[in-house]
């Protein structure tokens, strides 16, 4: 029964009753006046009928249904026992009776009811609160539930970081070797391969991995602040550049779509790098080869207002994810990937909240992903 149907059905309820109850008082008022008063075996069964609409009355509305038929009815007897007075006094006393017993029946029968009524109403109230304290103790007991997962996390995460130290280390070193081999070979070279764009790439890059495999293992650890302005199309050109290599490999193409407007943003670098960097890594795993892999920039700022805000859209075709999947993306080590560690898409969401970028998902099994990432700009 819907909520339309039942409110229907209530109004109905309200509307039909009395007029039911009026109803029946009218027929047998109209069989006692209509009735010639030497068929007194009729008249006795009339006036106790009168009984019925007052039984219901009292029933369906109390004290003020039972006691007010009652009085309606008497209002309405009185005059028929003032056209047959006369005969026996005992009859007349009786006829007078019965008004009295119709009134006295009225009001016990409508107490009685009123207060099955008061009671059902206190049951209904209790179970209501009874109902609202079991959906307490079940959000509670959710609540302890994602609390004991957190910890069961939070313990993961502490042997994550006993490893940290000596294995960042380790990593470390080979790539400062690796940085100390560039630049020798660099200066090996004629003067006009040495000025090549890619000794500069791998110089810098070989830093910033060194800086990101860091954040890989101490992703919990809110990193200092390396603040600085940058131009974010230079940005996320350069990563384009860095990722074509994978994208090719996977036949996979990568194309940017930026306003030719120059956007300078305050923060650190590196952190959008990585971001942007693990969402493309992400998405070439789900891209199936001859896909696309979208870099999307857009100004969203408001017209005239003096706040500049950039809408950074990272779209794929690829296989999306599920509606269960969704919502469990950015919780550290959930993965769905065989080889995965489930720390690159949680490290994404932490780099954007320190950030205060706001970053959202939308997703469609087999059609593809969408990472839209809001970040505030410089006036130009």
């Amino acid at each position: 029964m819907n909520l339309t149907h039942l409110k229907n059905s209530i109004l109905n309820k309200k509307i039909y009753r009395p007029l039911f109850v009026f109803f029946l008082i009218a027929v047998i008022s109209l069989l006692h006046y209509n009735t010639p008063t030497m068929n007194w075996q009729y008249h006795l069964v009339y006036m106790q009928a009168y009984f019925i609409p007052i039984l219901l009355a009292a029933f369906w509305y109390g004290i003020r249904g039972g006691l007010g038929s009652a009085l309606i009815i008497s209002a309405i007897y009185l005059p028929h026992i003032m056209l047959q007075w006369g005969g026996l006094v005992e009859n007349n006393l009786m006829r007078f009776m019965q008004i009295v017993l119709f009134n006295t029946v009225g009001y016990l029968t409508g107490l009685k009811a009123q207060g099955e009524q008061e009671e059902k109403k206190r049951y209904r109230q209790a179970a209501d609160e009874l109902k609202k304290t079991l959906a307490r103790v079940r959000t509670q007991s959710e609540q302890i539930s994602e609390m004991e997962q957190q910890i069961r996390v939070a313990d993961r995460l502490a042997i994550v970081g006993e490893l940290t130290a000596s294995l960042a280390h380790e990593v470390r070193n080979p790539l400062g070797s690796i940085r100390g081999a560039v630049e020798i070979i660099r200066s090996s070279v004629p003067e006009d391969v040495q000025q090549s764009e890619f000794f500069d790439i791998l110089i810098e890059e070989t830093e910033r991995l060194n800086r990101v495999v860091e954040n890989y293992l101490r992703f919990s650890r809110k990193s200092g602040d390396r603040l600085s302005v940058f131009d974010i199309r230079k940005t996320l050109h350069q990563l384009v550049m860095m990722m074509q290599a994978p994208a090719r490999k996977k036949q996979v193409r990568l194309q940017e779509k930026y306003p030719d407007t120059t956007f300078h943003v305050k923060g650190d670098p590196n952190q959008l790098w990585q971001v942007v960097m693990n969402i493309i890594l992400n998405a070439l795993q789900a891209v199936d080869p001859n896909g696309v892999i979208s870099l999307i920039l857009n100004d969203i700022s408001g017209t005239g207002t003096q706040e500049k805000r950039l809408r950074l859209t990272i779209s794929d075709n690829g296989s999306g994810m599920s509606a269960e999947q969704l919502p469990n993306i950015f919780k550290a080590l959930y993965t769905t990937k065989r080889n995965g560690t489930g720390l690159g898409l949680a490290i994404v969401k932490r780099i954007a909240d320190e950030n205060q970028w706001t970053l959202n998902v939308h997703s469609t099994q087999g059609v593809g992903t969408d990472f839209v990432m809001e970040i505030p700009a410089l006036p130009i």
